[in-house]
């Protein structure tokens, strides 16, 4: 059980993936309180009911934004693991209790009670499990589609070239090396640098081109993948990700360096190392 709660989760969420997590999650608090009436609701008029329960995903919504466009952000710098998942989703879960009880006491005045105080947390808590729980199915079947899809690409197939000549564009400069030493590349204005590694030592070697002429010349090697505009690197000496959707980056083994990963290019690459 402990090995469970350790093991990383912290799946990175595309803008259109948290923005259709919120409104889903809004929709669903609204809908189950609307129809099924807990807490009393049966009591009030079909109206009131209607009313009452669209402030209460209005509210949950709020919240949701704030959490995963604010807070988020700034707080989730590394890798959560399932433990940590779980505890952060009850803490917003928690956070959207407390204000729904403040929405509850504005709609019908009342002195601040603590025990009705818990109890919308407990409720909160108690009604988000469900589409909670549903996400992080959902979740686990995308990871364990994807772990059986790279499962099903043996080492063997990863194509390598035994040399290769990169030229950036430009016929007046050539670099012949094996690719297999090539740890990441980057661009700086109208030059590209080749990082590359022997025994532990890391050489540089700058030419004048462009990296999009580079790509296309190391095309053949499966290995390369662009993580940003700016760089290329070779997922043989990708050691794993950190950081989330706004500042992801993938650390390397050689001498624990960092390479940047852009906002559009996250998704791929964290479907590459899960």
């Amino acid at each position: 059980m402990i090995n469970l709660l350790n093991k990383p989760y912290g799946r990175v969420e595309t803008p259109r993936e948290k923005i259709v997590f919120i409104l889903v999650f809004g929709l669903f608090i609204f809908l189950f309180l609307f129809l099924f009436k807990p807490f009393g609701l049966v009591q009030l008029k079909t109206a009131s009911v209607f009313f009452l329960s669209l402030g209460f995903g209005l509210v949950t919504i709020f919240m949701l934004v704030i959490f995963k466009y604010l807070i988020e952000p700034i707080l989730i710098k590394e890798r959560m693991t399932f433990g940590k998942s779980i505890l952060w989703g009850l803490l917003i879960a928690s956070s959207i209790g407390i204000a729904n009880y403040f929405y509850v006491s504005i709609i019908f005045p009342q002195i601040f009670i603590f025990k009705y105080f818990l109890f919308a947390i407990w409720t909160a808590i108690l009604v988000g499990i469900i589409p909670v729980t549903i996400g992080y199915i959902v979740s686990f079947n995308r990871i364990y589609r994807t772990a059986l899809r790279e499962a099903a690409i043996t080492p063997e197939e990863i194509l390598w070239e035994s040399e290769v000549i990169i030229r950036g564009g430009n016929p007046k400069n050539e670099y012949k090396l094996n690719p297999r030493s090539i740890v990441y590349l980057c661009s700086n204005d109208n030059y590209v640098t080749i990082v590359t590694i022997k025994g532990e030592t890391l050489t540089k070697t700058h030419l004048r081109g462009t990296l999009k002429a580079a790509e296309s010349e190391l095309r053949k090697n499966t290995s390369f993948f662009r993580c940003h505009k700016c760089f290329i690197v070779n997922a043989e000496y990708a050691d794993h990700v950190t950081g989330n959707i706004q500042n992801m980056k993938i650390k390397l083994k050689p001498q624990g360096l960092e390479i940047p990963v852009s906002r559009s290019k996250a998704g791929e690459v964290i479907r590459r190392f899960k």
